[in-house]
């Protein structure tokens, strides 16, 4: 362990420069997209950087509680009233995942229960264990489930920008970056032991919605919003964007390089589908198209949350649909598996 220790060092420096350039760039989610493709780089490279095994579920903790003292008791109520677009974007997604499994299956020529569980857009680590109990691979799903993650944060808050859709940037203050009161210590305590709660609950995403379960009641309770660091949140988006970079492993690369690359293509569409319908919900309801486009993005719950906070966008909204979407498909899944299995 201590031999790695100058890798690891390396990777953290290397990763908080890349972060840096991003948001001088102006990237969206600079703290994470910029770690990312530096892990990304150590991990396709070759280079073993041990890290904790804790570490995604860190970044989630810190990054789920941000978010949670983000919503308003107002903002929760306001979002109770679009079940029906809910579902609608749920269901177009889970018809995405069946209808794009078969073209994968056949570009990559792996097996059909690890080419659906690849497309259905739920967490990298659920998924792969929905594929192993399927009979497929959870290695690949889950190398994949993580390219798809990295192709949705990269593409789709660059792509509305691009588009010249109006985004709202949050107000940020220097002195907001440190900010810290007598209740951001027990919070984030209060954070790790909800995680700890939900995961022995068998809870899916336990380090996400364990958290914002609590983050949230406590934003809607307390009279004084809760202080919270926005280096805090940068350092949760730097665990993330490093977790899910290092996933890219050069054997697994090597092993299946034509599976990853179809996935790519499929999760490309995946996007292109996703956001059409939610460009179609938004003209019908006459809601803000960037906001319905990160709420039906095939990403994790964890980075679109994030998104959506760090883009100034509706983060009650977004994180709803997402969460709606995640406990209707993952019960599904398997059962949709079955149906697929003969074609």
């Amino acid at each position: 362990m201590w031999r790695a220790l100058p890798r690891v060092a390396a990777l953290l420096v290397l990763a908080a420069l890349a972060a840096r350039l991003a948001g001088w760039a102006g990237l969206p989610l600079a703290w994470m997209i910029g770690p990312m493709l530096v892990a990304m780089g150590f991990g396709v490279s070759g280079i073993d950087v041990p890290i904790p095994r804790q570490t995604r579920a860190t970044g989630q903790t810190i990054v789920a509680t941000a978010v949670g003292l983000q919503l308003s008791r107002d903002s929760v109520f306001a979002v109770s009233g679009f079940l029906f677009e809910m579902l609608v974007i749920t269901g177009g997604s889970a018809l995405l995942a069946i209808g794009l499994a078969p073209l994968l299956y056949r570009l990559s020529s792996i097996d059909k229960a690890s080419a659906f569980f690849a497309c259905v857009p739920c967490g990298p680590a659920e998924m792969a264990q929905l594929a192993e109990q399927g009979g497929g691979n959870p290695a690949l799903v889950g190398l994949v489930q993580g390219l798809r993650i990295a192709i949705v944060v990269m593409v789709v808050p660059i792509g509305l920008q691009l588009a010249g859709v109006p985004i709202l940037a949050p107000v940020s203050r220097a002195r907001d970056l440190f900010a810290i009161d007598v209740l951001t210590a027990p919070t984030l305590l209060l954070a790790v032991i909800a995680g700890q709660l939900f995961r022995r609950m068998r809870i899916v995403s336990p380090y996400f919605l364990g958290p914002l379960a609590l983050a949230s009641v406590m934003a809607m309770g307390v009279n004084a919003p809760v202080e919270w660091p926005r280096a805090l949140t940068f350092g949760g988006q730097l665990l993330l964007g490093i977790s899910i970079g290092l996933s890219f492993r050069r054997d697994l690369l090597r092993s299946a390089s034509r599976f990853v690359g179809a996935s790519a293509l499929v999760t490309l569409l995946t996007i292109a589908g996703c956001s059409a319908l939610a460009w179609a919900i938004a003209i019908v309801d006459a809601l803000p198209v960037a906001t319905l486009v990160l709420a039906a993005a095939p990403g994790s719950v964890t980075e679109m949350s994030l998104t959506a906070q760090a883009m100034g966008l509706n983060v009650a909204l977004v994180t709803t649909f997402h969460i709606v979407r995640l406990f209707i498909i993952m019960p599904l899944s398997p059962l949709a598996l079955r149906f697929l299995r003969p074609l």
